[in-house]
């Protein structure tokens, strides 16, 4: 019995790495121009980044959910704000 114990605990170890990996194989991301995004993402991004350089912006579904990532550049910073599909911060500047 005592041999047992160990067996199932690598077992829930090994299905919980497998289980895992196989959720970031469910994620994905996709480059995007500002002119693709949702118009609700898009007035929010206007707003956040105004003054600002936007160097990237990428689509990002996983687990069933999508939000939009948007780095921009603003007096020599970098900054990295999330929204959700209807344009609220999920993530960085408010």
């Amino acid at each position: 019995m005592l041999t047992d114990k160990p067996l199932r605990l690598t077992m829930v170890l090994v299905l919980s790495g497998l289980l895992a990996s196989s959720c970031a194989l469910w994620s994905k991301e996709t480059k995007m121009t500002m002119g693709e995004l949702p118009t609700p993402v898009r007035t929010a991004v206007q707003k956040v980044t105004a003054g600002s350089t936007i160097t990237e912006i990428e689509k990002n579904e996983s687990g069933g959910k999508v939000t939009y990532e948007v780095e921009y550049r603003r007096d020599g910073k970098e900054y990295e704000t999330h929204f959700a599909e209807d344009g609220t911060i999920v993530k960085g500047a408010r």
